[in-house]
C-alpha cells in the first residue's frame, strides 16, 4: 500500500482509490450528505451513495497518483457490476481512511496496546 492511495481491483481494473477529506468532500457535495450522516454510514447506504462513494475514491486515489481520472459514476457502476469483492474491498479501505481521518485510528491502535491487568 502507498500512504497517498491503495490500489483495489475493481471488475478487471485496478483503480487507486483512497478516502480522505478530499474524497469526503466531494461526496458530500454530490450527495448533500452531511458530515453528521457519514458517522451512521454502515446502516442506511443506497446504491447510489455506494457508488457514488467509490466514484470518489477513486477520483480522489489517481488524483494523488498524478494518474487521469475520466471515469463517470455510470463507469464505476459497470465495474462493481458481478465484482461484490472489489466492492468489499473499496467498502473495507473507506472504514479504514475514516478512521485515520477522524482519529479513531490512533485510539483503536492504543486501546490494542494497552496491557491487561
Amino acid at each position: 500500500m502507498n500512504e497517498n492511495y491503495e490500489i483495489v481491483k475493481l471488475g478487471k481494473k485496478d483503480m487507486p482509490m483512497y478516502f480522505g477529506f478530499n474524497a469526503l468532500r466531494k461526496f458530500c457535495r454530490n450527495t448533500g450528505t452531511t458530515l453528521n450522516q457519514l458517522s451512521n454510514f454502515g446502516t442506511s447506504l443506497s446504491l447510489d451513495d455506494i457508488v457514488e462513494l467509490v466514484y470518489c475514491g477513486c477520483a480522489e486515489g489517481h488524483r494523488r497518483a498524478g494518474v487521469e481520472f475520466k471515469m463517470t459514476s455510470d463507469d464505476i457502476a459497470d465495474l462493481l457490476d458481478g465484482d461484490s469483492k472489489g466492492l468489499e474491498k473499496a467498502m473495507e479501505l473507506f472504514g479504514e481512511h475514516m478512521g485515520k481521518s477522524f482519529g479513531n485510528d490512533k485510539e483503536e491502535k492504543g486501546k490494542k496496546s494497552t496491557p491487561k491487568k
